[in-house]
C-alpha cells in the first residue's frame, strides 16, 4: 500500500514537472546556437583531451565531450556541423602581429601627402636613397612634411645628415626613419623638432657634430619620438582604408588566427573601432598601446588620459599595457644587446654587445652602466612613469638577453618607486627573445614575466656568421619548458612557426639546435594557450573547454598525424569568432 502510494505521487510531481516546463516562456529557454560533431577535437586543456563534438551558445563554448552527450544539447534552431572527421584545435593567438595593421607602425613609415607606402624596399646605397627623396618630395606642395622608410640594413642611410639631404630637399621638412629608434631629418624639419622638444636643441637625443657642436641631422629616442609620434599628420580614415584592413584581418583567419597581440597606436586603433562598429571585426584585438612610445612628456600624457588598461569594445578589442622603445635591435644586423660578446662586430661595426637604442644613435659604443645619458632623458624614464600609473608593458621588442636585463631591472625599479599611484595588474611582456642566459632567471621568475619566441628564422645564417654556434642555443625551448617558463610561439604564419619549433629546421632545411625540438601538443599549446597567458587571458582563451570565448580553427590535415615535412602546409577549412563562422574554405 504504501509502495503503491509513493510511486502515485513521483509520477505526479513528474507531471506537474512537465506541466511547468511547457508553461517556461520561450525567451527563457536558451539552446546552443551552433554544434560541431563528429570530429576530432584537441582541446589543448590541462590533459590535452581530445572530445568529439562542442557545443557554443552566446559565444561561449557551452560543452564539450561526447557526440552523444552534445547532441542532446541542440535544440529547434541550433545549427549543426558535421566535422566528418576532421580536426579541430582552439584559435591560434597570433602576438607580434604589429604588421597586420593597415597603418603598420605609422611612426615609421613612409607617408607622402597623408598616404601610407611602408618601407621604401631597395633604397640600400646613399645615391639611391638622395635620388629617390628628391624625386618624391618634387610634385609636393612647398612646407609639406613628407617621411620616408629605408631598410635597416642599410649603413649608408644611418650616416646621411642635414648635409646630405638639404641640397635635394629645401623646400620640404623630411625625415627618413631607418629603424625604431635611429632617424635623419633635414634643418626644415630640425627647426620643428627643436620647436616642439623639451630642452630644445640641447636634448642629447639630437646628435651633435663633435666639432662644431651643431645638429648634424641625426637624432634618436625621444627625437624620434617627437618627429615620428607629433609632427607626422595621419591619412585619411576612408572606406578603402577600413576595407584593406577587414581584408587583412580574413587573411589572418584563413590561417586559424581568432585573436592578435600587437603593439600599436591610435591611428590603427581609429580603424578598428570603425569595422566593430559595423560589426565587421574578424578577430580579437589585444593592444598595447604606444601612445608613451619614445614620448618626452610621458607623465603629462598620463595624467591627462590616466589608466586604460582593459578599456576596449566588447570582448573583441581590449588595450593590455602600454608599449615602449625597444633596447635593442636585431641579431641578422648584429645589434641585439647581449651579454657575451659578438665573434664579429657586422656591417654596421655595432659594439661587440650589440647596440643599445635608449641611450645613442647608430653603431654607438655607450654602454648602459656608463649612464653618459641621463636615464630620466631616455625610454627608461617612460618605464617608470607607465607603471607608477599602473600600466604593465607588453609587446615589447627584445632580441638579446642584455636587453631583456635592462628591461626587467628597469621594471623592478619602476615597482619599488615610493609614489606609486597604482599597482599594474597585467602582467609585462617581452616579444622574440632570441639569446637566453641563466643570469636573468631568477628576475624572469620574481617579476613572472611573459616572454615570447620569434626571430629564430630571420635569416639565421647571417646570425651565425656573428654569433658562430652560440645560434644552436638560441631560443632553448626544452630547457626553458622543463625550468617552468611557459613561453609562446609568436608570428602570424602558425602552421610554418610550428613547423619550425618541432624540427628546428629552417626554409633551408639547416637545422638549428636539434636538442632544442619539441613535440607536437606541446608547440600547439604555446600557439593557444600559452600565448594567451602571454596577455594573463588564458583563463578566457586558448584551449577548448567549457566557459571559455568559443573560437576555434577546423583543419583539413591531422596535425597531429600529417608526416612533419607536411605541418607547415596544414589548411584551415573553417574559422570560428566568437562563436560566429568568420571563415569557410571556398
Amino acid at each position: 500500500m504504501k509502495t503503491t502510494f509513493l510511486s502515485v505521487w513521483i509520477m505526479v510531481l513528474m507531471a506537474a514537472n512537465l506541466a511547468a516546463q511547457r508553461d517556461i516562456p520561450s525567451e527563457l529557454i536558451q539552446y546552443p546556437n551552433l554544434i560541431l560533431n563528429n570530429g576530432k577535437i584537441l582541446t589543448v586543456d590541462e590533459d590535452f583531451r581530445t572530445a568529439e563534438a562542442v557545443a557554443i551558445r552566446d559565444g561561449v563554448f557551452l560543452a564539450v565531450g561526447t557526440n552523444q552527450e552534445i547532441q542532446r544539447l541542440r535544440g529547434p534552431e541550433t545549427q549543426t556541423i558535421d566535422l566528418e572527421g576532421k580536426t579541430v584545435i582552439p584559435g591560434f593567438v597570433a602576438t607580434d602581429a604589429d604588421n597586420d595593421f593597415v597603418g603598420g607602425n605609422l611612426y615609421k613609415e613612409t607617408l607622402i601627402g597623408r598616404k601610407i607606402y611602408g618601407t621604401l624596399r631597395g633604397l640600400i646605397e646613399r645615391d639611391d636613397i638622395l635620388q629617390e627623396i628628391e624625386k618624391r618630395v618634387a610634385s609636393r606642395p612647398a612646407g609639406e612634411r613628407v617621411f620616408f622608410r629605408v631598410p635597416e640594413e642599410s649603413a649608408d642611410a644611418l650616416n646621411l645628415t642635414l648635409a646630405d639631404l638639404d641640397p635635394v630637399t629645401p623646400n620640404h621638412p623630411i625625415a627618413i626613419s631607418i629603424t625604431s629608434a635611429d632617424m635623419v631629418v633635414n634643418s626644415l624639419m630640425l627647426d620643428d623638432l627643436v620647436a616642439s622638444m623639451p630642452g630644445g636643441e640641447k636634448h642629447p637625443a639630437i646628435i651633435k657634430d663633435p666639432q662644431t657642436g651643431k645638429p648634424t641631422g641625426q637624432i634618436y629616442g625621444q627625437a624620434t619620438g617627437i618627429v615620428g609620434w607629433d609632427l607626422r599628420p595621419w591619412p585619411t580614415i576612408d572606406e578603402a582604408m577600413v576595407e584593406e584592413q577587414k581584408e587583412m584581418f580574413l587573411d589572418l583567419n584563413r590561417k586559424g588566427i581568432t585573436s592578435m597581440v600587437a603593439h600599436t597606436q591610435g591611428f590603427n586603433l581609429s580603424v578598428i573601432n570603425v569595422l566593430w562598429h559595423q560589426n565587421e571585426l574578424s578577430v580579437r584585438v589585444f593592444a598595447s598601446h604606444d601612445f608613451l612610445r619614445q614620448n618626452p612628456n610621458a607623465e603629462a600624457y598620463l595624467r591627462r588620459i590616466g589608466n586604460l588598461v582593459d578599456f576596449g569594445l566588447g570582448d573583441m578589442v581590449r588595450i593590455v599595457g602600454a608599449g615602449l622603445a625597444s633596447a635593442d635591435g636585431n641579431a641578422d644586423i648584429g645589434n641585439a644587446l647581449t651579454l657575451e660578446p659578438k665573434l664579429r662586430s657586422g656591417g654596421y661595426a655595432f659594439a661587440p654587445d650589440g647596440q643599445n637604442k635608449w641611450i645613442g644613435y647608430g653603431p654607438h659604443h655607450d654602454s648602459w652602466e656608463d649612464q653618459n645619458v641621463p636615464r630620466e632623458l631616455t625610454e627608461w624614464n617612460n618605464v617608470q612613469v607607465a607603471i607608477k600609473y599602473g600600466w604593465n608593458t607588453t609587446g615589447i621588442h627584445n632580441v638579446g638577453d642584455q636587453a631583456a636585463a635592462i628591461w626587467m631591472q628597469s621594471i623592478e625599479e619602476g615597482l619599488e618607486q615610493p609614489d606609486m599611484v597604482l599597482r599594474p595588474w597585467r602582467p609585462f611582456g617581452l616579444d622574440h627573445n632570441l639569446f637566453w642566459n641563466p643570469k636573468n632567471y631568477s628576475l624572469i621568475e620574481k617579476l613572472d614575466m611573459r616572454r615570447g619566441l620569434g626571430k629564430m628564422w630571420q635569416r639565421p645564417e647571417a646570425a651565425v656568421e656573428l654569433y658562430g654556434d652560440r645560434i644552436h642555443d638560441a631560443q632553448p625551448v626544452s630547457e626553458l619548458i622543463q625550468r617552468g617558463f611557459k613561453v609562446h610561439i609568436e608570428g602570424t604564419n602558425p602552421w610554418e612557426e610550428i613547423a619550425r619549433y618541432i624540427t628546428r629546421r629552417d626554409r633551408r632545411g639547416r637545422v638549428w639546435g636539434p636538442d632544442h625540438a619539441i613535440d607536437r601538443p606541446t608547440a600547439l599549446r604555446m600557439k593557444t594557450l600559452w600565448a594567451a597567458r602571454f596577455i594573463d587571458e588564458d583563463a578566457n582563451l586558448g584551449s577548448i573547454e567549457k566557459g571559455k570565448k568559443a573560437d576555434l580553427a577546423v583543419l583539413e590535415s591531422d596535425y597531429m598525424t600529417v608526416p612533419e615535412e607536411q605541418i607547415e602546409k596544414i589548411a584551415v577549412v573553417l574559422t570560428v569568432v566568437d562563436g560566429k563562422v568568420v571563415y569557410e574554405k571556398p
